[in-house]
């Protein structure tokens, strides 16, 4: 795929993220009407922090789903990061990316593969992205925890029952000087 549809992919991508993440109050009352549920968990993809800007207090992504939901950063560690790029070595996935951050890593590994566009291997491409995504990553989730609380990979890796989730996120709250 040339580059320049690659990238108008990626836009369409961006586009189908935020309305999926705008469409989350609906599945709230969905969930409670149809099932039921009183409590309803949100599992983002990791690009949220991608089609948000966290800086803005008024990102209306954002602000839709912190009136709708506690934001929880799963903050991984060194072991964490480790583990999801060998994961991600062994099957690469489409991700999305922000054009600038897609545009500077694409120069970087043309220059590094000394190929034509043309030539390119996408999962090579894929791969050499990853680990820089990732770092690219970490301060944008961190200011997004700010509107909501941090959890750490291993704290959740303990988690076996609902009871064991209420109490970790009830922990995280009184350690940020809230109410459970």
């Amino acid at each position: 795929v040339p580059f320049a549809e690659y990238m108008r992919r990626q836009e369409e991508h961006r586009q189908a993220e935020v309305a999926a993440l705008l469409d989350t109050p609906h599945f709230i009352e969905r969930a409670a009407n149809l099932y039921g549920y009183r409590n309803f968990i949100c599992d983002t993809g990791g690009s949220i922090c991608e089609v948000v800007d966290p800086a803005d207090l008024h990102d209306p992504v954002l602000k839709v789903l912190s009136d709708h939901l506690l934001l929880v950063w799963i903050k991984g560690s060194e072991a964490h990061r480790a583990e999801l790029i060998r994961r991600f070595d062994r099957a690469p996935k489409p991700i999305y990316y922000q054009p600038e951050f897609l545009q500077a890593v694409w120069a970087d590994f043309l220059a590094q593969e000394g190929k034509p566009e043309s030539e390119v291997d996408p999962d090579a491409f894929l791969r050499f992205a990853y680990a820089r995504l990732l770092d690219h990553r970490q301060p944008r989730y961190a200011a997004m925890a700010e509107r909501g609380l941090t959890v750490t990979a291993e704290q959740v890796a303990e988690v076996k029952t609902a009871a064991d989730f209420d109490d970790l996120i009830a922990r995280a709250l009184e350690a940020r000087g809230q109410r459970a």
